[in-house]
Order: C-alpha cells, then sequence, then structure tokens
C-alpha cells in the first residue's frame, strides 16, 4: 500500500487443466503446449502481481474445470498461492460453478495468507500492512447450480474503509453463459461496494465504472469462441476519506500462453491458385507478428466471389489428408510462435453476374427468381418446412436422427445453404448453355 492506495490483481475463469477443443488433429507436440496453456496463463497472473508488488490477489470463481478436481491442476495452483504468499501478497477466493465447495478436492492447508470464502456472504477486515483499510466480502458457490440473486445478500454488509466484494454470477442477463447467481446492475449497485470483482463471463469487460464492476474473463481462451485477448485486470484504488469516496482505475493485463484468432480471406481478384496460397501465407505470417512471440490457432473463412471457387470445391482440397490446412500446419512444427489453421470454412460463391442473369427471359432468370423470392422477406425456417411438406418430404425424414438437424439451423445458415446449391445449379445450367 502507498500513497494512500492498493493495488490488486483481479482474475476469475482459470479452469485449470481444461482441454482445448476443436483440436482432434493437433500434433503431439503441439498438443503439450495447449495442455499446459491454463496452467501458464495463471502463472504468468501471478508472476505479474509479484513483480508489482500487488496488495492483494482476488480470484472469483472456475478455478477447475470441474466438481472433481484433478490432482495435477489442485498440486499446481496451491504452489501458486505460495508464491503469493510467501511475498506477502493477500489471496481472496470466491468459488462458482465449476468448482463449488460440493467437488472433491484433497484435504490441504492454503498457505497463510489464502482466504476462500464459505457458502455464506462473508465479511472479513481488510487488513495491509498492519493496518485495516477496508472490508472484502464474498461467497462461494456450495454446490453447482446456484439459481438465487445471491447479490441481494450483500445489501447493508458494508463496512469501514474500501469495500470490495467477490461474486461468481450472471450480471445484467450476460448471453453465452448459465444463468447463475442472477442478478441485475442496480441490484449490485444497491450493496454499496467500492469494487465488485465478478467472475462468470469468459470476456473481459467494465460492467460499471462508478463503482466499479468488472469481468475479468477467462485467463486462457479453450476454443474459437473465446477469441483475442485472455487475462485479469491490475487495479488501483485510492482508499475512502471523510470527504472523499474511493476512486480506481484498472487495466488489463494479457496473461494468456496461446491465443484463438478469425479471420476472413477474400478470393476476389484472385486469378491464379498462386494468388490463395500467397494470400493466405502472407496473412500467417501477419497473425505471427501480432502475436508477439505468443501461439496462435487461427480460423480462416474464405468469402467473395471468383475463380478460384470451383478450386475450393475439390474433395480434400482445403481440409482433407494431405490438404492446404494439413500442408501449412506441418510448416508450423518446432516453431516457438507456431500459427496453427484450426479450421479453414469456405464460403465462396462462383464469379457470376447474379443481377444480370436473373434478369434475362431465360430458364436461368426464372430459376434465379425463384431463388430470390424465397430469400427475400425472412423467415427461411417457415417458408423451407412449407416447401418440404408441400413436396411430401417433410413426412419422410427421420425425427429423431435427422429432423432435429433441420429445426436447428439458422437463418443464416438455410441463406447460405439456399445459396450454394444455387451456385451448384447455376453453374450445370451455364455449362449446359455453352456446350450446346
Amino acid at each position: 500500500m502507498k500513497d494512500g492506495q492498493i493495488t490488486f490483481v483481479h482474475s476469475a475463469d482459470l479452469h485449470l487443466d481444461s482441454p482445448f477443443s476443436g483440436l482432434s488433429d493437433i500434433s503431439p507436440s503441439l498438443g503439450s503446449i495447449l495442455r499446459k496453456a491454463t496452467f501458464r496463463a495463471f502463472e504468468n497472473a501471478v508472476s505479474f502481481a509479484i513483480r508489482k508488488e500487488a496488495d492483494l490477489f482476488l480470484i472469483t470463481g472456475d478455478i477447475y474445470d470441474g466438481e472433481d478436481r484433478s490432482v495435477r491442476a489442485q498440486v499446481f495452483f496451491l504452489a501458486q498461492l505460495k508464491r503469493l504468499s510467501e511475498k506477502g501478497i493477500a489471496v481472496y477466493i470466491a468459488l462458482g460453478n465449476h468448482d463449488p465447495l460440493s467437488g472433491w478436492e484433497a484435504d490441504r492447508d492454503f498457505p497463510p495468507l489464502v482466504t476462500r470464502f464459505g457458502a455464506e456472504v462473508e465479511s472479513l477486515p481488510l487488513v495491509i500492512g498492519g493496518s485495516r483499510v477496508g472490508t472484502v466480502h464474498g461467497y462461494s458457490y456450495p454446490y453447482r447450480e446456484v439459481t438465487e440473486n445471491i447479490a441481494l445478500r450483500f445489501a447493508g454488509r458494508r463496512g469501514e474503509g474500501i469495500n470490495l466484494a467477490l461474486l461468481h454470477c450472471n450480471a445484467a442477463g450476460r448471453k453465452g453463459h448459465e444463468n447463475y447467481a442472477p442478478c441485475s446492475l442496480e441490484d449490485l449497485k444497491a450493496a454499496r461496494m467500492d469494487y465488485w470483482a465478478l467472475g462468470h463471463g469468459h470476456t473481459a469487460e467494465v460492467l460499471c465504472e462508478d463503482p466499479l464492476m468488472v469481468y475479468p474473463g477467462n485467463i486462457q481462451g479453450r476454443n474459437i469462441r473465446e477469441s483475442g485477448k485472455k487475462g485479469v485486470f491490475y487495479v488501483t484504488m485510492t482508499l475512502p476519506d471523510e470527504k472523499t469516496a474511493s476512486r480506481g482505475t484498472v487495466e488489463f493485463v494479457p496473461c494468456d500462453v496461446v491465443r484463438w484468432r478469425s479471420e476472413e480471406l477474400s478470393i476476389e481478384g484472385f486469378e491464379r491458385d498462386e494468388d490463395f496460397f500467397t494470400a493466405l501465407d502472407d496473412l500467417r505470417d501477419d497473425v505471427r507478428r501480432e502475436g508477439g512471440g505468443r501461439p496462435t490457432l487461427l480460423r480462416v473463412l474464405l468469402t467473395g466471389r471468383g475463380r478460384l471457387y470451383r478450386l475450393f470445391q475439390r474433395p480434400g482440397f482445403l481440409s482433407g489428408p494431405h490438404g492446404v490446412k494439413e500442408a501449412f500446419n506441418d510448416e508450423e512444427e518446432g516453431k516457438s510462435d507456431f500459427v496453427h489453421i484450426e479450421e479453414i470454412l469456405e464460403k465462396t460463391a462462383p464469379p457470376l453476374d447474379l443481377d444480370t442473369l436473373a434478369a434475362g427471359d431465360h430458364f436461368t432468370g426464372d430459376f434465379l427468381k425463384e431463388v430470390r423470392s424465397f430469400l427475400d422477406g425472412g423467415e427461411l425456417r417457415k417458408k423451407l418446412f412449407a416447401i418440404l411438406d408441400e413436396k411430401g418430404i417433410l413426412a419422410k425424414i427421420p425425427a429423431r436422427e435427422v429432423l432435429p438437424r433441420i429445426e436447428a439451423l439458422t437463418e443464416e445458415d438455410i441463406s447460405f445453404l439456399a445459396n450454394r446449391g444455387s451456385w451448384s445449379a447455376l453453374s450445370g445450367l451455364l455449362e449446359g448453355e455453352e456446350g450446346q
């Protein structure tokens, strides 16, 4: 603590020992790096806190990926807590839905300066350098599915000095996560805390600046949905006095070891196969440079109209055995800053002037008009099922295997499939006309 300020690292959603998804074809050498990524990311956060001589280290839930924590993850986690404790950095932990108190763990002791909150909201004196400077509040999930609004339990608990609160929750209806411990920003504000250390959301986000309500996000991305920088927040807060309330600033600190990234590559203007290979190679070099030495898992989406559309329709060309993906990934073996292509998605189209063709008074024009009529106005799923029913196909679709897949298609999926089908049909129609 210096000059009336405290500093701390706020981390959450470590998911230690969590597997990476979508990488069944990863090589053993790259796989070894990925298996250790969540461990190394947390180790980076601890090293940062020690280097900055932080006063506190906060962890708001999902330390582990499952209730039955692996022994390897437990041993590692305690070793990192010991590093912090030895440097005089107090650690406060609130557990979440992936690591509730009901989960199994070895019966071991925490280091001296580590506090883990229990299944009731606790309010403890915050002591730094032998002096009480505030109050720290927290709550740990007793079991996985906590659906109560726990934020309401923090109301009326404000103590003296600066007030920090730790809670793993779904604040303000964050999408993409289970609705555990749901609450609104108003619920959090009502508790009159100076800093809300939140966990559960996997995207770094400052929900509110006064008071500060912060999600640091998960510390290491594990799939393409968790792309971009991952890490912790480094927080500096002034201590309140009789005249001035506490104020704080937050700085995001990347700690991830491997980064996920999605990029789009348009084939418009490509005349030769060489143009595509050169562009993909350049994209890989750009990603490597921007990674600053950090390995990257890259997903590439091919888009646009162009002559190379037919090339991508060759079976196995992009992602099959000995295809483009495999060839490019083989070149990354042994590199510490590897760029591994996780997947190549293809949504290209042939170089056709569809507007001119659709305006023509011929079979091709009539065909395109029908396609556009289907796509116009939305409600594509409803239109699709109407067509299937009208043609007598719907009744023949296996209800248990196929029908659920059709029902799961989004409007975007159906639009893409309709366009892709029309492009394939057009290629055949135009080839037939050229051959006459």
